[in-house]
């Protein structure tokens, strides 16, 4: 029997957002935390997605940085959780970053990671790269932070599985170009956080939006998922149902799943030990 210390209760958030609209997506987010309120209070890690605020580069303030961080910090108070703080732009001595935040249960700010990989459009907006890796402990878990592009990078995820990580967050803003697509988008997040879950035995936390006209044409795909890499599959099950649980339609809502650290490196040392991944 798994002892309570080794259990760790995550819920993902997948909002509707507005973008360029901090008061709107605030209220969004509020709505949220009343709605789910009792599953939410019962978490001890809260995920937000990148870019949570939906403030871009063009509207972008000290005033917007200062309440979103604020924001941040009375939900990890108020939930008294750990929060991967998704992920919003940064602005330090004139140059943009995309930064997520970590907080403690007590609100205090732990640490920040920026985003290594900034995808094409924010090359071109002229957001940085980040240069350092934040791992941090939450109990006795080892966890990191990759954001959306990041995870995609095999040469990082090297790095994670030499760090022998327990736990991957990865917040992410699907970007695609029509709406018939969002299907697509859900089922290569889906398929890369099992693949990367099984390759690292770690488990993989995405967060994305929901379904929505992110700025015409391009619509975000819904694709929050958790991948628990000690999940076991069978052939009567649907694809993937026991590796993954996800929100199937894509829709506003949140993801509550409990995770098991002594069955996670139960997987880790059952791969190293056939050959299935090296930690030097």
């Amino acid at each position: 029997m798994a002892n309570s210390s080794d259990l760790l209760t995550i819920s993902v958030l997948q909002p509707r957002l507005k973008l360029n609209d901090l008061d709107y997506n605030l209220k969004s987010y509020s709505s949220i935390f009343t709605k789910f309120s009792t599953k939410l209070k019962k978490s001890q890690v809260i995920c937000f997605p990148e870019y949570w605020n939906g403030i871009r580069k063009d509207k972008y303030s000290d005033n917007v940085h200062d309440l979103t961080l604020e924001f941040l910090k009375n939900t990890s108070s108020d939930y008294s959780a750990w929060i991967i703080g998704g992920s919003h732009l940064f602005k330090e001595n004139k140059t943009f970053k995309n930064r997520s935040h970590v907080l403690s249960p007590e609100g205090k700010l732990i640490g920040f990671y920026d985003k290594r990989h900034p995808f094409g459009y924010e090359q071109h907006q002229g957001i940085m790269s980040g240069e350092k890796d934040f791992f941090f402990k939450i109990g006795k878990w080892k966890a990191t932070i990759r954001i959306c592009n990041d995870l995609w990078n095999t040469h990082d995820h090297s790095i994670l599985i030499k760090e022998g990580i327990d736990i991957i967050f990865s917040p992410i803003l699907t970007s695609l170009s029509e709406q018939s697509y969002t299907n697509y988008g859900r089922f290569l997040w889906h398929n890369l956080a099992v693949i990367r879950s099984k390759e690292a035995a770690s488990a993989v936390v995405v967060s994305d939006s929901a379904i929505q006209v992110i700025k015409e044409p391009y619509w975000c795909a819904g694709a929050s998922c958790i991948a628990d890499p000690s999940s076991r599959f069978s052939n009567q099950e649907p694809f993937g149902t026991n590796l993954l649980v996800s929100i199937p339609d894509g829709k506003e809502n949140i993801l509550s799943v409990t995770l098991d650290l002594n069955k996670i490196q139960e997987q880790k040392q059952y791969r190293l030990k056939m050959g299935l991944m090296e930690n030097e």
